[in-house]
């Protein structure tokens, strides 16, 4: 509100009164804060002639809000809004102001309930906004709104794509169905629903359903306001009486008639007097030159009035350009207040015997919040003098306490004394305070404005305060004025100048940026520049001109390409996503990699990388991409549902980080080159970062909010980088856990899910062993992901050393259920709990004629083949499945089919096509189909198709094909080629259902090949280690478990990763597996709460058959003990 501060009723009655004197035909509304006691504020809020009165409640906010700020903030609106319903009613108030609320209001249903409390007004903020595009990033305050709405960057307005239709549908959908409900309850107007709250009743389902709700009683909440008294009115039904026709305004209008329609060529001038009574006065004459001719007002001294007496509260208020007040006598509170451009004297009366000098003559909070204009005061002002002024000009013989406090623009002089806490807060403008007595630095708040001397300041400061008081003399006759300019040179020295800091930097910055664009229009060449047309555009059309906005938009970014890294220090991080194109780290030359088996991605990790990203290049490029992360209020790459989702249940729209990494957390470190502390930050969300660095396809880059308008933050290359900074700096150490809990975890399984479950309970203390079939630890990420993507020795192996060396113990060749020493009914005794976390192995085959025989291969088949002998002997022992000189097919796209095409190219291969049956993915994001943030699906150049189009000169993909026979040699049984259809993908039969596939007549084609791959996916997991346990299996064929919990139906046993919720991602992976970690976690501690019972019990209580820790034989419990102890780390038997 332009009051500074509101201590009683009686000064909010004064706001509301210069409110509605400002512009009569409005309405004046009472925000008030949902809380209780609410009631009778809004009861004293009606009597103070409010229109209106808004309930807020507590779960509102601006976007520009920080959750912390808002947390506390009153209660939910239901409750202020049945207090405030049933206080107005109570007192006779009900029917003199309409009632609304607000906060997160959505649905028909809140505003059904929200009527039938007592509301007949509704205020929707977020809803619309979302319909419109905003994408709560709340960053409304920083001027970096990436989707145009809450923002004047004219680059960023180009980016606005939302309609009013959009708008409109919304509320027309939710009228729609408030209507229904209406209709529902027999209501045809929403007056007629206004507080019947007896149509109202708690949910006493929820409430029995938990023991905090027994004690909430609502009746109070829900007693219609009728009960109290049904004769008063139960909603607005009459007029607030603001007493219009007699305010004085009505006579000046009257007498400035021909100015107000002169538009300048009619004068008005005259005399009137004035008493204490007149509140408010010029705000309905000002009301009547804006409404005319807006801001721009009329001519200067076109209505001129001389007033005589006592000035009433707020003299002056609002006045408006080509207006002046001169008031010959005193005023009272807030004088000027809103100054709008106009002129405002008060001087003494002629012949009075006092100094006007010592004297105050115009009250408290005069000028508070002018925009424009001047005021000339020959006397003292009391305290708050042009508080929050931003632009109008004054002089003034003296103020009270907190001058100035606030202010951001405009001048002051004071030619007098001033009390304390002078320029508190002040952040523009100056003030030129007049001190003989050098008392001014003494009362003067320093914390943001330094104090020179005027003899020092520039010429234009001497001239415009010898300015400003000569004009002074001239309206006001002050003898003060006239002192000082009598000795003009000695009175300069005592004028102190109060100089904001931040203001003076601001116009430093502000005229270097105004001689760089001189110099550039010298030198440029002639033309339009885009960029400036863009701003010009910007500035004048707004969003009404949102097509040329754009167009130029596109011209300027094409004029003006973006740097994509900048020196250390140098990026600006609060527009970076503005001022630096996406890069992230670096591939190496496809032609050069083709020749051997190092990582494609230039990393920062010396030992994976033949071409590691180091020194002055790594930290510029990572400050500069970090740079561009926008620190979003809502940080949609870190968001996502909870690993506990199946792969069905999990929705499309919940994209980002499964993990929930504190992605603009580490992101802002890297920018301030405090690296060791991203690590920090990275590694408590996230057991291997160095996997999803290498292999993740980035949902989280998919979800950036940046996304929307430009290019995504580099996530993935960030992470990467964080953790080969930690083990090249030596950072990454093993830390065993302290203590041991004397429990044990068997883990089957050593993908990331498993390995990520170990990591957990290990760092828990419980003791981890985990059984891998394969001769080497790592499941999908050691033998599924080829060496180019994730070093095997430099980067798997690297972290299954550092994980046995705190303590998890890895058994190898280890088939748990398909070798006799790894029976699972043993390893379920020897262990308190097992997780399965076997992966979705089980390939997807295509059972076409010709498919039997050789040449034909599943992808992992043949990756595992070749990664294991490129371990065991470089290729040297021949048991590779080795493409040389073969003309392959590889058939499905994805990562797996990538990863076949480049093994393949580096075999050296004859030839290679990929099948994909699929169309091509679209270039850009489809906005309907597609929208952010979910993954976007659009086409995408990985590694392989890169070395093949280096390699072949061509993409080596194939759309929409359909594989209808694998052709063989009559003779030998060979595979000689593949005959194929083209299809064609139709809409679905029913709204919801699945495309069709349709072949295309007469497309069918051969495809010579003597080797094929089938990289279609997996169905899921194996099934005899379910078997063996009794662990269920779900539709999809996946192990059941609990969501939420991970646990299946048999005791103990848990289960994680692409086994649980089917194929999916290795970020997926890891949080399942400590999803699973914690539920595993969870149940141990119920053993050990079960054995300290019995304990306490004095009895011998067996848990799935262990003793309590307490007995010196552990029974069941040492005999499964005796068994995991009695396998050494090779699988054999001690």
């Amino acid at each position: 509100p332009p009051h500074h501060d509101i201590y009683s009723i009686e000064d909010l009655a004064q706001l509301i009164y210069d409110l509605k004197f400002s512009n009569p035909k409005a309405d004046v509304s009472v925000k008030l804060v949902s809380e209780t006691g609410v009631g009778v504020v809004a009861c004293g809020v009606v009597k103070a002639k409010a229109d209106h009165v808004l309930i807020s409640g507590h779960d509102g906010g601006t976007g520009a809000s920080k959750w912390t700020g808002i947390k506390s903030a009153g209660c939910p609106w239901e409750i202020g809004l049945a207090e405030t319903h049933q206080a107005l009613v109570a007192n006779g108030l009900r029917g003199r102001a309409a009632v609304q609320t607000d906060g997160q209001l959505k649905t028909a249903r809140d505003v059904a309930i929200a009527a039938l409390l007592g509301a007949e007004e509704f205020g929707f903020a977020t809803a619309p906004l979302i319909a419109m595009g905003c994408v709560m990033m709340r960053k409304c305050h920083t001027n970096t709104c990436p989707v145009g709405i809450a923002t004047q960057d004219p680059e960023l307005r180009a980016k606005f794509e939302g309609t009013p239709e959009n708008v409109v549908t919304f509320f027309y959908l939710l009228a729609e169905s408030l209507r229904e409900i209406m209709a529902e309850l027999g209501f045809r107007t929403i007056d007629e629903m206004v507080g019947r709250a007896d149509l109202l009743e708690p949910n006493h389902e929820l409430i029995a359903s938990n023991a905090k709700l027994a004690g909430v009683d609502l009746s109070a909440l829900l007693l219609p306001a009728s009960a109290i008294d049904a004769a008063a009115p139960q909603h607005k039904s009459e007029v607030q009486d603001h007493s219009i026709e007699t305010h004085i305004d009505n006579y000046l209008i009257a007498r400035c008639a021909g100015a107000l329609e002169g538009g300048g060529n009619v004068r008005a001038s005259f005399g009137f007097p004035i008493g204490n009574e007149d509140r408010a006065a010029g705000a309905m004459l000002s009301y009547e030159v804006s409404k005319r001719y807006g801001r721009k007002g009329l001519p200067d001294g076109t209505i001129s009035v001389r007033f005589s007496g006592h000035g009433g509260q707020s003299f002056a208020v609002w006045l408006a350009n080509g207006i002046e007040f001169d008031l010959e006598g005193d005023a009272n509170d807030y004088v000027g207040k809103g100054l709008s451009g106009g002129r405002v004297v008060v001087y003494p009366p002629k012949g009075v015997l006092y100094e006007a000098r010592r004297n105050v003559i115009v009250g408290n909070a005069a000028l508070y919040g002018a925009t424009a204009g001047e005021a000339y005061f020959s006397g003292l002002a009391a305290e708050r003098f042009a508080v929050r002024n931003s632009g109008a000009r004054a002089v003034v013989e003296g103020v009270g306490d907190h001058g100035a406090e606030y202010m951001t623009g405009g001048v002051l002089v004071v030619l007098g004394p001033t009390g304390k806490n002078f320029a508190a807060g002040m952040s523009g403008g100056w003030a030129f305070v007049y001190d003989p007595k050098r008392e001014f630095p003494a009362r003067c708040n320093m914390e943001t404005v330094d104090l020179e001397p005027l003899a020092e300041a520039s010429a234009e400061d001497v001239a415009t305060v010898r300015t400003m008081v000569e004009t002074h003399l001239e309206r006001t006759g002050s003898t003060l004025a006239a002192e000082v300019l009598d000795d003009w040179v000695a009175s300069v020295r005592h004028f102190v100048k109060v100089a904001p800091r931040d203001y003076k930097r601001a116009l430093a910055e502000a005229e270097a940026e105004r001689l760089v664009e001189e110099a550039a229009a010298e030198m440029a060449n002639r033309g339009v520049d885009a960029f400036e047309e863009l701003k010009r555009i910007a500035l004048a059309g707004g969003y009404g001109k949102l097509h040329e906005i754009k167009d130029a938009a596109r011209r300027s970014r094409e004029q003006h390409p973006l740097p994509d890294v900048v020196p250390v220090g140098t990026a600006d991080k609060r527009r970076g996503f503005l001022e630096i194109a996406r890069k992230g780290l670096p591939y190496r030359d496809a032609t050069e990699r083709l020749n051997d088996w190092e990582e494609v991605v230039r990393t920062a990790s010396s030992a994976s990388s033949s071409e590691p990203l180091a020194g002055e290049e790594l930290h510029s490029q990572l400050h500069s991409q970090a740079a561009r992360c926008m620190d979003c209020g809502t940080p949609y790459c870190q968001s996502t549902s909870h690993s506990e989702a199946s792969a069905l249940t999990h929705h499309p729209e919940k994209s980002g980080c499964p993990l929930g990494n504190k992605i603009p957390e580490w992101n802002a470190l890297v920018h301030q080159g405090r690296w060791r502390d991203a690590l920090e930050r990275l590694l408590e969300t996230n057991n291997f970062p160095e996997f999803t660095g290498r292999v993740c396809p980035a949902p989280c880059e998919g979800a950036c909010t940046l996304g929307i308008i430009e290019d995504p933050v580099s996530i993935k290359s960030i992470e990467c980088t964080i953790i080969d900074m930690g083990f090249e700096k030596g950072w990454m150490v093993p830390r065993p856990p302290l203590v041991r809990s004397g429990r044990s975890v068997g883990i089957i399984g050593s993908g990331p899910a498993g390995l990520a479950a170990a990591d957990e309970l290990n760092r828990a203390g419980h003791m981890v062993t985990v059984y891998e079939r394969d001769d080497r630890v790592g499941g999908l990420m050691m033998y599924g992901v080829p060496n180019p993507k994730a070093d095997k020795v430099n980067v798997v192996q690297r972290r299954v050393d550092l994980m046995a060396e705190e303590g998890v113990r890895f058994v190898t060749n280890a088939n748990v259920g398909g070798d006799e020493r790894y029976a699972l009914d043993a390893l379920h005794a020897s262990h308190d709990a097992l997780v399965l976390a076997v992966g979705a192995t089980r390939p997807r085959d295509l059972p076409v004629e010709g498919r039997e025989g050789d040449g034909v291969h599943f992808a992992m088949e043949f990756l595992k083949a070749n990664t294991k002998s490129l371990l065991d002997s470089n290729l040297t022992d021949g048991k590779e499945l080795s493409a040389k000189g073969k003309k392959v097919v590889v058939i499905g796209g994805g990562d797996t089919g990538t990863d076949c095409i480049g093994t393949a190219l580096r075999h050296g291969c004859d030839s290679l096509v990929n099948f994909e049956l699929m169309p091509q993915a679209p270039e850009a994001r489809d906005d309907v189909k597609n929208p952010w943030p979910q993954y976007p699906r659009t086409f995408k150049v990985d590694y392989g198709h890169a070395e093949a189009t280096a390699r072949d000169g061509a993409d080596p993909r194939s759309y929409e094909v359909l594989t209808k026979r694998f052709v063989r040699d009559e003779g030998t049984g060979a595979l000689v080629g593949i005959d194929t259809v083209r299809v064609e993908w139709l809409p679905a039969d029913v709204p919801g259902g699945r495309p069709r596939m349709v072949e295309v007549e007469g497309s069918e084609e051969h495809f010579e090949c003597d080797l094929a791959l089938l990289a279609m996916g997996f169905l899921g997991p194996e099934d005899v280690v379910a078997k063996a346990l009794g662990v269920g299996l779900d539709a999809r064929t996946n192990y059941k478990a609990t969501y939420g919990e991970f646990a299946t139906a048999v005791e103990g046993v848990f289960t994680a990763g692409d086994c649980r919720r089917g194929q999916s991602l290795v970020v997926w992976a890891i949080a399942e597996g400590r999803g699973a970690a914690r539920s595993v976690g969870s149940y141990l501690d119920g053993l050990d709460k079960e054995g300290a019972e019995a304990i306490g019990m004095g009895s011998n209580v067996m848990t799935r058959g262990r003793r309590n820790a307490s007995n010196g034989d552990r029974g069941a419990g040492a005999a499964r003990r005796r068994s995991r102890d009695s396998l050494d780390p090779s699988g054999a038997r001690a």
